[in-house]
């Protein structure tokens, strides 16, 4: 079967009768390893399920890179252009690079953090995420705070 020429169009189709043009869709993206397989996948969230959307099988095992996460993202946002985008990851996918040419592109992302990640509050020192009071059930959302320590990651916000 062929993603690009059978899939997509259905996918597509599928997701015109969901979505109004304009409207937020939520793509999950993941990878996962099966014994040799390692498929690297994106999906859109429609009535709180994964339906995928584009795939790739990795010729190797572990981790993807920038370049295989932007050949597997660049067909999905050129198919949902007429969409607001929001790509929910796992750590994974986090990098500098990837979060600025997504931005470039008007597409919100969400990463999951390491309690190592240090942020900084304005007025504040950095901090790593584990040093905050967190309790379990409790609900906190942080605003305009840097994320990392690393050059060139603009302001963002964190949901603990």
């Amino acid at each position: 079967m062929s993603v690009t020429l059978i899939w997509l169009p259905l996918i597509e189709a599928i997701i015109k009768l969901k979505f109004t043009k304009g409207e937020r869709l939520y793509l999950a993206i993941d990878r996962t390893q099966w014994s040799d397989k390692n498929l690297f996948m994106i999906a859109v969230i429609i009535e709180k399920r994964a339906v995928p959307i584009y795939w790739q099988f990795l010729e190797k095992k572990g981790a993807s890179n920038l370049v295989e996460q932007q050949a597997l993202i660049r067909p999905v946002l050129k198919l949902l252009k007429s969409y607001e985008l929001v790509v929910l990851g796992d750590r994974e996918f986090y990098s500098v690079e990837r979060a600025k040419c997504l931005k470039s592109n008007k597409v919100y992302l969400v990463l999951r953090q390491k309690k190592d990640t240090c942020i900084q509050e304005k007025g504040k020192n950095y901090q790593r995420l584990d040093s905050l009071d967190i309790t379990p059930g409790v609900k906190r959302f942080l605003t305009g705070l840097k994320a990392r320590k690393e050059k060139g990651f603009s302001k963002g916000a964190i949901g603990i």
